[in-house]
């Protein structure tokens, strides 16, 4: 009887063999690709991996909120574009901390992609009652993430915004 063989490197069972090569080729193929990425993303226009953005270069501004709705405007304030999802969260002060909503139902978002071109600006209205149940007075805030563009239209960081409201 043969004793069972361990996945090592000079194993004679051929079929044990076989499968150290593969894992091997595996391991220096993922390492291959994580290489190849982090170069080209580091060649993709951009400063650096995480560039510091001027927190003026887009701003969001609540335009009007009540329990159950809240409706606020993004402005590209920046020379060049901005893109951004539907997804968006409520945070809520609690003393001098922002703490995030706990949504009382799963809520799903369209995967669509906003784009603002410098100096525009557009206006959206968003239900909460749904996702949050409707608002007790207190302060709130609406956080969403969005995206820098450089010139050729590659991502040069995020940077999250954040428009603040009160329920009385």
């Amino acid at each position: 009887l043969r004793k069972p063989c361990i996945i090592k490197k000079g194993c004679r069972c051929p079929l044990m063999a076989a499968a150290f090569s593969a894992f091997q080729e595996g391991f220096i193929m993922k390492k291959f690709f994580a290489m190849f990425f982090a170069l080209v993303f580091a060649l993709s226009g951009c400063a650096s991996a995480e560039p510091e953005i001027d927190p003026n270069l887009f701003t969001m501004e609540i335009i009007s909120a009540d329990s159950e709705n809240v409706t606020f405007e993004i402005k590209n304030n920046s020379k060049g574009s901005i893109e951004f999802g539907a997804d968006y969260y409520i945070e809520y002060k609690n003393g001098e901390e922002w703490v995030p909503m706990e949504e009382i139902s799963e809520y799903f978002f369209i995967m669509i992609a906003y784009g603002l071109e410098s100096g525009d600006s557009q206006r959206f209205t968003e239900n909460l009652e749904p996702r949050y149940g409707a608002l007790s007075s207190g302060t709130y805030r609406v956080v969403k993430d969005i995206t820098l563009l450089n010139e050729d239209g590659i991502s040069c960081g995020a940077q999250r915004v954040y428009g603040e409201f009160e329920i009385i």
